[in-house]
């Protein structure tokens, strides 16, 4: 039995079971994470150099989100952004042609990942290897970014701890993930509806190792030195798994609305959103 990475606990219910992979929430803290035993450094997210990445999804589907975040967070005209698991480089592009007077690192465990970034994306300032050994200086960055990454690390309090060290004082770290409230009641609600289908990833059992909500992230931070967690609704990935038609997107759209309408409404309490955006404080 895995121990709780918030509190230690190993009391713990099950909550979902994805093709074998059962899914466990602490009894104790309310954090769940999946009984899958993944890879502390797992690397092959982003499969082999010479594959063609759906381009529609990593680039044009998270503009959309990339220039809300830019909007929203770096305000000032010169600024240190330093974008943790950076895959493609999309994201660091964006910072780049929106903001000339940023300057934007990435790094990336992904070798074929990082390949693309350089040679396709002329993103220069992306890296490849872990960020732990990469020897940026103390107190460089005013904002670190992690872009769907926290949810596959077993164990990341070490991380964080690290990435603290980089931010100037008073920097902000970023943290995006899936909101799991909202994942595991549409999870139930396709098994209920279809059934498990063999191939089908719910929950993402072996690959989101640990799945947050709002109180267990901001504890997450809080135990690495940070401070002041607020969480925000930006706007979704204008795409939907599965489905080509545009119709799938406005409704997607219209749900992000709605989500905002409410979070703004209950002054932050209620949090329907598919995903989960906070921004922590050194």
């Amino acid at each position: 039995m895995k121990n709780c990475i918030l509190c230690g606990s190993t009391q713990t219910k099950e909550v979902f079971v994805e093709h074998g992979v059962p899914i466990w929430q602490c009894q104790n803290c309310g954090h769940v994470y999946s009984s899958y035993e993944q890879a502390e450094h797992y690397d092959g997210y982003w499969g082999e150099e010479s594959q063609e990445y759906d381009l529609q999804w990593w680039d044009h589907a998270h503009r959309p989100v990339y220039q809300d975040f830019i909007q929203k967070f770096l305000t000032k005209k010169e600024g240190s952004l330093l974008d943790v698991g950076c895959g493609l480089g999309f994201f660091v592009k964006s910072v780049l042609e929106a903001k000339p007077g940023w300057k934007a690192v990435g790094y990336e465990i992904s070798e074929s990942a990082v390949q693309y970034a350089r040679k396709i994306n002329k993103m220069e300032t992306v890296h490849a290897g872990l960020v732990q050994n990469s020897g940026l200086g103390k107190e460089t960055f005013d904002v670190i970014t992690l872009w769907d990454v926290i949810e596959h690390i077993p164990k990341p309090h070490d991380l964080l701890k690290y990435l603290y060290t980089l931010l100037k004082p008073g920097g902000v770290l970023f943290l995006q993930t899936p909101n799991f409230p909202i994942q595991l009641f549409k999870a139930n609600l396709k098994v209920k509806w279809k059934g498990m289908k063999e191939g089908v990833n719910y929950l993402e059992a072996k690959d989101h190792v640990n799945n947050y909500k709002m109180h267990t992230l901001a504890k997450l931070g809080e135990q690495c030195g940070f401070k002041n967690p607020k969480f925000s609704v930006l706007k979704p990935i204008l795409s939907v798994a599965g489905f080509k038609s545009k119709m799938a997107v406005y409704i997607k759209l219209a749900y992000y609305y709605i989500t905002k309408y409410i979070f703004f409404l209950s002054f932050g309490k209620l949090n329907w959103n598919n995903t989960l955006f906070v921004t922590l404080e050194k």
